[in-house]
């Protein structure tokens, strides 16, 4: 970084300086005054950034120090858009009042933000969890005791491996652990997460962007071996890490709290909830799937239009981020599954206490990230204030989910926090303000020396009057009064003739024409006390607010058990709303190999469609019978539609939900696997093909007979007898030897004779209808293969000029027979066809083309076309 050179610097600047060679990577936020300045190569990079003006700190020194500034007011929305960009902030804060301060300014840098490490609003997405994860190789850990090693030099895995990774929410105080077998598995696990930060040895920093290219909302940071050398369990008395965690999940966990406990200079690191994530008890989803499933975004990369945006139904933002970890990790716990269930079902049939609930619910803020942000000591008055409105509800909720009865058991409610709520409603003003800066934060009635400051500062004169008064009764001098001036102060002045009424006490101060002037112990005191009571008001009431922020602190334990019952709550309300209003029925799920739909639809598509638009369709799954099913028919009929509304009904199901069917028998699924489309991923030179035999091999290499698999239209990337001799081979091994649940779309009509020697295949089709040269889709799952592929009438749909169709459907005939392109063939004669041939593609053309509805412009462009499929060149 270009610094100052040999030049005398200011203290200010040597100041400034220092702070940042203790951050060298981070954008330093220079608090001066009303103002956070930048200076040198940061100012240039954030002018940059956030399109500020460049100026300079000495403009007539040749060699000026850039510098450019931000108000410290509008600083948070600043910092939200450089971390949205991957930068790193350090904020260095005035750590004394300047107006008292002998020299320049004491300042140092209170706490560094990241993409992943923020604990204010404006940087937060409210709704969903701020992860920054952690990766630990199992190779390197070797023998020492994982709490003893350094793992900051941890690399990353190779292709296989075992893989340690935790994901840490510092404005939650969560922390998620698991263990992964290799980095395929590792990718889907941190696309489930979502981080915004992933952190691994510096090292490793390379290999590991490669891998994670596909999660671009994620910033990858290597990190030096120092930073996680004194990662123990328990070093400072506040992390506790469960014994039951294995030792590489224990050791991601370490490395991403050591890690945050470096951006919070002096605080303690709060870990609240740690949720192991045992592969055998969650639905195991990897990047592939989720991506053709759209759980979290469309293929678009937006929210809307993805599963998760369409059964959203939660009001909290604690339950939005609940639901999502709940449809991210969906339990393979049948006891677990049924209690979820059993919680939707009371609240479904109870409509009036629902709605009650959700209210409720609707009125509280995020008391988890509230009590986060003051056990660090990052809490407003606002915050303050929204949390005693929050608990405010909490008895009215409790009696509620009383009501509900004993069903409801995944549904918890208690009042565990009543003594902090009636100290926060003695002490904070119905509506605070944004800062505790200007004071105005404390009820009146709480502190009583507080509300004599106030009174002091606010009627100072009414003090000096009543005093004035009480003097005059005393003395019996009516004319006897208080006056003011700036170098005197406060007096008590008292004319010549009354001078022998003077009390002992009233000090001689001045001598005036009149009379003269004097002072007591007790003026002297009020006058102290009104000229300092503002700022000993303020002084005053930030202790009291830093007291109540603490009083917070210590009750974070029970607030976040709270926190958690309310995401639990509102998770399973925002299930029975969306069941209610969407017709979704209760699943049995149990242990069986069984998948049973009756009327089942897809959860994001029937909702964009006209109501009652959508086809439902029967799927039934069985490893003891029909469980692998090869599905027929022409594009755009509904195949994928169908198998991914499957997947999703599943998966709904399992993550608790009620779902879209008439009735659902779901046997416990472990694995989703998808292979649906593909694409070129020319960055790592691979084609269609080779992204469509990767994802195959995944999944062939990871299913289980508890997997359901579905395959959309394998072996396309290759040539037509390669594409079938695969597509194929796949089938009878997804058959023979995975044994898994299974959905098979084809066009290779020739697949359907598998079911003549594989008594487990079933044919099935998604029926269309031909209304002469047009085609109906019926979108219904029909017993049978499909008889033709209907492609030229799909491609008619799509507008394919007539003449080119019309060519498609006389080389479609020739291939029927055997001929076509490639073989020797006859010249089609233009105007004298033999009986036997079919119609030149110019005559078909013309049969069928609507020239009362061509322009000019399209009858030219027509009569080119025919030109061409003639035969005769262009001239």
């Amino acid at each position: 970084m270009a610094q100052a050179g040999a030049k005398t610097q200011t203290p200010v600047m040597r100041q400034y300086l220092a702070a940042k060679s203790e951050h060298p990577d981070a954008l330093l936020f220079f608090r001066m005054g009303d103002f956070y300045e930048l200076f040198f190569d940061d100012a240039v990079v954030t002018a940059r950034a956030l399109d500020l003006k460049l100026t300079s700190r000495d403009r007539n020194d040749p060699d000026p120090t850039p510098m450019c500034g931000v108000p410290h007011h509008a600083v948070q929305s600043y910092i939200a858009r450089l971390l949205e960009m991957g930068h790193h902030v350090a904020i260095c804060e005035q750590l004394e009042d300047p107006a008292h301060a002998k020299g320049i300014v004491k300042r140092g840098v209170v706490r560094v933000l990241t993409p992943a490490l923020v604990l204010d609003g404006d940087a937060l997405a409210p709704r969903a969890n701020q992860f920054l994860a952690a990766v630990v190789r199992a190779a390197d850990l070797g023998d020492a005791p994982p709490a003893r090693r350094d793992l900051g030099s941890i690399a990353a895995s190779p292709a296989r491996g075992e893989l340690g990774l935790a994901a840490f929410d510092l404005s939650t105080g969560e922390v998620f652990t698991t263990t992964v077998s290799d980095t395929a598995q590792l990718l889907g696990d941190l696309a489930r997460l979502d981080p915004r930060e992933l952190i691994v040895a510096r090292d490793a920093e390379s290999d590991m962007r490669a891998l994670v290219r596909v999660l671009p909302r994620m910033f990858v940071r290597g990190i030096d071996a120092t930073v996680s050398a004194a990662a123990t369990d328990n070093a400072d008395g506040t992390l506790v890490l469960p014994d039951s965690l294995a030792p590489l999940a224990r050791a991601a966990a370490r490395l991403a709290i050591a890690y945050a406990r470096t951006t919070q200079p002096g605080q303690d690191i709060v870990v609240h909830r740690v949720v192991p994530l045992d592969p055998a008890s969650h639905l195991a989803l990897d990047e592939t799937t989720q991506f053709h499933l759209e759980l979290f975004r469309t293929t678009r990369g937006e929210r809307r239009g993805s599963l998760l945006a369409q059964v959203d139904e939660t009001v909290t933002p604690m339950g939005a981020r609940r639901l999502r970890s709940w449809i991210a990790y969906p339990s393979t716990d049948i006891r677990t599954i049924r209690e979820r269930h059993d919680g939707v079902e009371v609240l479904w049939e109870k409509t009036d206490q629902r709605a009650a609930i959700r209210t409720l619910l609707g009125a509280m803020s995020d008391v988890e990230r509230v009590a986060m942000r003051a056990a660090l000591h990052a809490c407003s008055p606002r915050d303050l204030g929204e949390l005693r409105d929050s608990l405010d509800r909490v008895p009215e909720l409790v009696r509620c989910v009383e009501s509900l009865g004993a069903r409801a058991k995944a549904v918890r409610m208690t009042d565990e926090c009543a003594e902090l709520r009636e100290r926060l409603r003695a002490a904070v003003v119905d509506a605070p303000p944004i800062t505790a800066t200007d004071g105005g934060v404390i009820r009146p009635g709480f502190d009583a020396e507080l509300d004599e400051l106030t009174t002091l500062a606010t009627g100072g004169r009414t003090a000096i009057a009543s005093l004035e008064q009480s003097y005059r009764d005393r003395t019996k001098i009516a004319s006897l009064k208080i006056g003011y001036n700036r170098i005197f102060g406060y007096y008590i002045e008292v004319t010549k003739p009354n001078l022998k009424n003077v009390p002992d006490d009233f000090k001689r101060k001045q001598t005036v024409a009149t009379g003269e002037r004097f002072i007591t112990e007790e003026l002297y005191e009020l006058e102290q006390k009104i000229l300092h009571a503002d700022e000993r008001r303020l002084a005053l009431e930030q202790e009291r607010f830093a007291q109540l922020v603490a009083d917070v602190a210590r009750s974070v334990t029970p607030l976040c058990r709270l926190a958690s019952r309310v995401a639990e709550l509102d998770t399973l309300a925002g299930f029975a709303e969306a069941a209610r209003r969407h017709d979704y029925v209760r699943p049995t799920v149990d242990d069986s190999g069984v998948i049973e739909l009756r009327d089942a639809r897809h959860p994001v598509v029937e909702r964009v469609l006209d109501p009652g638009a959508f086809v439902p369709n029967d799927t039934v799954l069985d490893t003891r019978g029909e469980r692998l099913l090869l599905i027929t028919g022409p594009n755009m009929a509904g195949k994928s539609t169908l198998m991914r509304q499957t997947a999703l009904i599943v998966l709904l199901a399992q993550a608790g939900s009620f779902v879209p069917a008439r009735s659902a028998r779901i046997g416990v699924v472990d694995r989703i696997f998808t292979r649906v489309g593909a694409s070129d991923d020319l960055s790592r030179g691979a084609s269609t093909f080779m992204v469509e035999m990767r994802e195959s091999a995944s999944i062939l290499r990871h299913a289980t007979t508890r997997s359901l698999v579905l395959f959309d239209e394998i072996g396309r990337g290759t040539s037509t007898f390669d594409g079938l001799a695969i597509a194929w081979s796949v089938a009878e091994y997804l058959h023979d030897v995975v044994r898994a649940r299974a959905m098979f779309a084809t066009h290779y009509h020739e697949m359907c004779s598998l079911a003549e020697t594989r008594k487990h295949v079933a044919n099935y089709n998604v029926s269309a209808r031909e209304s002469g040269e047009d085609i109906v889709f019926l979108h219904k799952l029909q017993a049978g293969g499909a008889s033709r592929s209907y492609g030229i009438a799909v491609a008619r749909l799509a507008g394919l000029p007539e003449p080119v169709l019309a060519r498609a459907r006389a080389l479609l005939k020739d291939l029927e027979r055997g001929e076509g392109p490639g073989a020797a063939q006859r010249q089609l004669g233009l105007f004298e066809p033999r009986p036997e041939a079919p119609q030149h593609p110019v005559l078909s053309a013309l049969a069928n083309a609507d020239t009362d509805r061509m322009t000019p412009i399209d009858a030219l462009n027509f009569l080119t076309q025919l030109r061409a499929l003639s035969g005769r060149p262009e001239e």
